[in-house]
């Protein structure tokens, strides 16, 4: 999905096309590796755009709501990854001593969860899975 399209499911979804929105999403689309708010707002202003970082956390929320931008938790709000994800669910292994990110090429859980016992009526729109462990560079490192 390009960026068109992108722009094109948010406003279907009722959600306002600002230029913020347009260049956190350019900015993410065309990011090599997922990045942090921080990162976001450093892009932004090396394009010239003006933006605040609550803007971006903002937006980046907003962006998550979605699916269309998947938020890898990193254990904390600051250390949060960002990336583009459109239509290409899927999930992250992700390094305790470098903290590299590596996409796990499909997701292991199926669509559709039971319902917890204690409220048979929730149904689940969304799920994330983080696996952490030591890439191969850092396993071997620490022998």
């Amino acid at each position: 999905m390009d960026l068109t399209g992108v722009v094109v499911r948010l406003r279907a979804m009722g959600e306002r096309i600002t230029p913020q929105r347009v260049a956190i999403l350019r900015t993410l689309v065309e990011a090599p590796h997922p990045l942090t708010a921080a990162e976001v707002l450093q892009v932004l202003h090396e394009n010239g755009r003006r933006a605040s970082l609550d803007t971006v956390y903002r937006n980046l929320a907003l962006l998550a709501s979605t699916g269309l931008v998947n938020q890898l938790h990193l254990q904390s709000r600051a250390s949060s990854r960002y990336e583009f994800q459109g239509d290409n669910h899927h999930h992250h292994a992700i390094c305790l001593r470098c903290g590299k990110t590596f996409c796990v090429p499909h997701c292991p859980l199926p669509d559709h969860f039971p319902s917890p016992a204690e409220d048979p009526g929730f149904r689940t729109v969304s799920h994330a899975l983080e696996l952490y462990g030591h890439c191969s560079k850092c396993a071997c490192g620490a022998r």
